[in-house]
This record gives structure tokens, sequence and C-alpha cells, in this order.
């Protein structure tokens, strides 16, 4: 499949830069050439995402990545993780990817209700209470 294959290419690539990290580019041509292999690396993974997505699932993906560009990008590594693995059929619609984002936010709760935000808890002082006259 060439989307998997892009996929692999990429993961190879960013693997490839996080090793070089570290180093500082020693000319602007290596500065160049660094920044023309992040690029191409960012535009495999947008022909690989766009591939994988619906119309509507990508648009509510980049609005997600408007407002939290952290879960967007946990969300663009859950459907291509998911696409390596060979688990998604056809194309992603917007409500897969709903309950895909359902997840990513059920992951990070810490605590918390059913509505999904934080329990509060009141504990009160029994000082001066009337059930102790």
């Amino acid at each position: 499949d060439p989307t998997l294959e892009a996929i692999k290419e990429k993961r190879l690539a960013e693997l490839g830069q996080s090793g070089q990290g570290a180093a500082m580019p020693a000319s602007a041509e290596e500065q160049r050439a660094q920044q023309e292999r992040a690029e191409a690396a960012a535009e495999q993974r947008g022909a690989a995402l766009a591939s994988l997505m619906d119309p509507k699932a990508r648009e509510r993906l980049s609005r997600i990545a408007i407002v939290k560009p952290e879960k967007a990008q946990a969300l663009e590594n859950m459907l291509l993780q998911a696409a390596q693995r060979g688990q998604i059929g056809g194309k992603v619609t917007e409500d897969a990817l709903i309950k895909m984002l359902e997840q990513v936010n059920g992951g990070a709760r810490d605590g918390g209700d059913a509505r999904g935000g934080p329990k509060i808890e009141m504990k009160r002082r029994n000082i001066m209470d009337d059930d102790d006259w």
C-alpha cells in the first residue's frame, strides 16, 4: 500500500531527525537541507492523512488543530498508527474521528465525572455544628 509506505518513510525520517536534533547544523546549506526534509515529511504526513480521511473529517481535524494543536497531533498520530496496523478499512468518517477524539479526551482526564470536568469535593469543618448541642 503506498500510503503505508509513505507513513513508514516519514517515521524513518522523523527518527533520523530526532537523532540529529542534538547536534547543531554546521552550515546554512545543512540547515536548508534539514528544513526541506522536515517540510517533505510534513507533506507526506498530510498526504497520508488526506488519503485516510473523508473531507468532513479532514475539516473537523483542521478546526481542532486551530483550537487545540496538541489534540489534533494526538489524533493524527492515532490515525497513522491505526493505518500502519491495518485497523482502518476505508476512509475515516467524521463520526469515527469524534470517537477517536473522545478516546484522546478520556485518556487525558484526571478523575472527574461523566460530564468530563474535575470532581470537586467539599470538606467542611465540624466546628460549631448544631448537632453538637
